[in-house]
């Protein structure tokens, strides 16, 4: 039989156990969250955004979206064989996603930057841990997919952007067009 001063003193130490965990549990839950904590979280949602709609996923979706209008262009080319006309589409299309991809490479940094900046000034580190989850989700993962599905149409405001690196895209652009006439390929006739 428990002697009634041991049991006292079990029940003594357990309830001070008690009390040291619900203080610990208190404080944890009352230290405010920093800057560093918002960051980190921040940097964390942005490489997932990045893995789910990064410059290579949004180039892939976008390849179409530039490859049509460029082969229904060449199909006036009635010079051209079918074989060329495709060669020409090709390494048109090659050289315009990789001109939008170095143009991407170089602007995606700074977008990232100002990004985290936003969630870690704007957001709670509860609210950026919520739509973290939100993008780990099937629904999350569904809303990239469906945006790069509707790439043609998200590509507007982006299309009115590279107006101003116009000149940059003409000047490779002439020099695949100077490639395939190397290759025998004139996509141009004289005198048009």
């Amino acid at each position: 039989m428990p002697q009634p001063h041991r049991a006292h003193a079990s029940s003594r130490a357990a309830a001070t156990l008690i009390t040291a965990l619900m203080l610990l549990a208190g404080a944890a839950q009352a230290q405010p969250e920093t800057p560093q904590d918002r960051r980190a979280a921040a940097q964390a949602l942005v490489r997932s955004l990045d893995s789910l709609m990064g410059p290579e996923r949004m180039l892939a979706s976008m390849r179409g979206a530039f490859q049509a209008p460029l082969e229904q262009q060449l199909k006036s080319a009635s010079h051209l064989t079918l074989q060329q006309r495709d060669r020409a589409a090709s390494v048109l299309g090659d050289t315009m996603a990789r001109t939008l991809g170095e143009w991407m490479k170089e602007m995606m940094p700074g977008m990232y930057a100002t990004m985290t900046d936003i969630y870690v000034e704007r957001f709670t580190l509860a609210e950026i841990v919520e739509i973290q989850r939100f993008y780990d989700s099937n629904a999350g993962r569904k809303s990239a997919t469906v945006m790069q599905d509707d790439m043609p149409r998200l590509m507007v405001p982006m299309m009115q952007t590279m107006q101003a690196r116009a000149p940059l895209i003409k000047e490779r652009m002439d020099a695949a067009v100077q490639k395939l006439k190397e290759e025998g390929i004139v996509v141009q006739p004289a005198g048009q």
